[in-house]
């Protein structure tokens, strides 16, 4: 009898490792990486995260959005803007004197 609660034990043991690794990281809890570009979904808009920027974009469909890491400021482009893997379009950032709305929604924080 006490043979079978022992070997009842450890086939207990065993499967609740086995289910605890078959779960491991689901992905709605993995991080994101950030040594590559990627889209997310956050607060109900769609940011891209640019690894070499180190900083988030995004568009309203008529003007560019960069975020400082407080809020988000109108995206004036750098020098290397759209020279590697993007198709250039005629987008041109508004001139001085032109009013902007700039969006106040929060961009996603990895959880540290």
């Amino acid at each position: 009898m006490k043979s079978f609660k022992v070997w009842l034990f450890a086939a207990f043991l065993l499967a609740s490792l086995g289910g605890s690794l078959m779960l491991g990281t689901s992905t709605s809890h993995a991080q994101p990486r950030e040594d590559r570009n990627y889209w997310r979904h956050h607060d109900g808009h769609w940011s891209h995260w640019d690894a070499r920027d180190k900083r988030w974009y995004y568009t309203d469909g008529r003007h560019w959005y960069a975020h400082n890491g407080r809020n988000w400021d109108l995206y004036r482009f750098d020098k290397g803007f759209g020279r590697d893997g993007f198709e250039r379009g005629g987008y041109a950032p508004p001139g001085p004197g032109v009013q902007v709305v700039v969006p106040t929604h929060p961009v996603y924080v990895v959880p540290r």
